[in-house]
């Protein structure tokens, strides 16, 4: 491990020979201009096609003291000759593999040709005085308290880094590093999330009783979450918040375990829905409502709706707002209020049926330098509208309909997950014989 006096090289003349960044790959160049604007600190790795270190880098995401240096990280693999040049020849790091830890504006601080280590990663960027984005955005929010641009940053970065460590206290499994030069693949990624979306209700499905919620004790409720929580207590109580942006204030899935989190959101909810009371349309009001409820565990939207007033004008399609139809469908589907999500969700699909027959069917392609990216067929659509719809009017004895639903869907987007899905639904309302059916959709695809 290696530190770097920047102060004494430059003095030496040691970069003079350095050559511009122009002379590089466009990977390089992009990296070396992130340096140039960087605030924070960078902790840049160079690998290889073989990625040896990968494992190591990979770690990192499930290190505490790595999480709470709030350190970014850039891996290169595929690009890792072309990044090293640049980094061996403008700013005297060794051969590959190798990494180095820039400070702000590109200022090395550290470098090593050993793979690294959270704890000592950490150590090394507080010992070269960097300085977290975290903290930098701390000491704005101090001396411009009245800045709600700085404060939702800041509630996004404590946020996020909560999130992460909230995470390793539960042993959750992470997620690995995603290299900096990997190109993003579309089909790839809707696939992965699909198949976790799927593996998800499977297995809320097989699991009999829900597990019981764990919950950090107070000391580490605290630590994680309490500068948040404590910032969204106060952003609530002085009504800054109907002035900021509501994904900037909405928590991640994580804030369950934290009851700190669990209070505050508590104390918000009644100041949303009174303005949920005066604009009963609002997207943004709705989004902020469902993710507070969805923290405090959760509570049936029924009540809310038929407290609130729409349009005049709406026409019966268009209530509730399609912000909310997914929250309003999960709780019908837990009243069993089969007629409520028919009459909800029937008329969307025949008007969206008229409209391919009289419009054409629409299809929307990526492309990537000229070339087609296959986009598969995924199962958002089966979760969130088929599939409730279907269960209803099984229940509701529809049972033609329900079959005719499926089969045309399946004929329009042959989603590899369907007859599956389809099959197990009909088994859950006793429909033996539309599940076997339907199982067999796929069969010679």
């Amino acid at each position: 491990m290696r530190f770097v006096a920047c102060l004494i090289l430059a003095a030496c003349g040691v970069g003079a020979l350095a050559q511009p960044a122009s002379a590089f790959g466009p990977t390089a160049q992009l990296l070396d201009q992130r340096l140039k604007e960087l605030k924070g600190g960078l902790l840049v790795v160079v690998d290889g096609p073989k990625g040896a270190w990968k494992v190591k880098v990979d770690a990192l995401a499930a290190d505490s003291d790595w999480i709470g240096s709030d350190l970014s990280l850039a891996y290169y693999g595929a690009k890792a000759g072309e990044v090293s040049a640049l980094l061996e020849q403008k700013y005297q790091a060794g051969p590959r593999p190798q990494w180095v830890l820039f400070g702000d504006g590109g200022r090395v601080v550290a470098s090593g040709g050993t793979p690294p280590e959270g704890p000592a990663l950490a150590k090394l960027a507080a010992d070269g005085g960097i300085r977290s984005k975290l903290q930098i955005l701390r000491d704005f929010v101090r001396t411009h308290p009245d800045h709600l641009e700085a404060r939702g940053a800041l509630c996004q970065s404590l946020e996020f880094r909560a999130a992460q460590l909230t995470g390793i206290r539960l042993g959750e499994k992470t997620e690995p590093i995603r290299p900096a030069d990997e190109r993003f693949d579309m089909a790839k990624f809707q696939k992965e999330r699909d198949a976790k979306a799927e593996a998800k209700e499977k297995k809320e499905q097989e699991d009999s009783a829900p597990k019981p919620l764990i919950e950090l004790d107070p000391e580490q409720d605290q630590a994680i979450w309490g500068e948040l929580a404590d910032l969204l207590t106060r952003t609530f109580r002085s009504g800054d918040w109907l002035e900021m942006s509501s994904w900037e204030l909405v928590p991640q899935d994580a804030a369950v375990h934290s009851p700190l989190m669990k209070a505050a959101c508590r104390a918000a909810i009644p100041d949303v829905e009174s303005a949920l009371a005066r604009n009963p349309g609002s997207w943004s009001l709705w989004q902020l409502w469902l993710g507070l409820a969805r923290t405090d565990g959760g509570r049936p939207i029924r009540p809310l709706l038929d407290n609130l007033v729409p349009l005049p004008t709406l026409s019966p399609s268009a209530w509730p707002p399609f912000a909310v139809r997914e929250a309003y469908v999960k709780d019908a589907r837990k009243r069993k209020d089969w007629l409520g999500i028919k009459d909800l969700l029937l008329p969307q699909i025949e008007y969206t049926r008229l409209w391919e027959a009289a419009r054409g069917q629409t299809t929307f392609l990526l492309k990537m330098d000229g070339k087609v990216q296959e986009e598969p067929e995924t199962g958002d659509y089966w979760r969130s509208t088929l599939e409730p719809l279907v269960e209803a009017l099984l229940h509701l004895g529809e049972t033609a309909q329900a079959d005719g639903l499926v089969r045309d869907y399946w004929t329009k987007h042959p989603w590899a997950g369907l007859p599956g899905r389809a099959a197990s639904l009909a088994t859950r309302c006793g429909q033996p014989n539309f599940a076997a059916q339907w199982a067999a959709l796929g069969a010679g695809r």
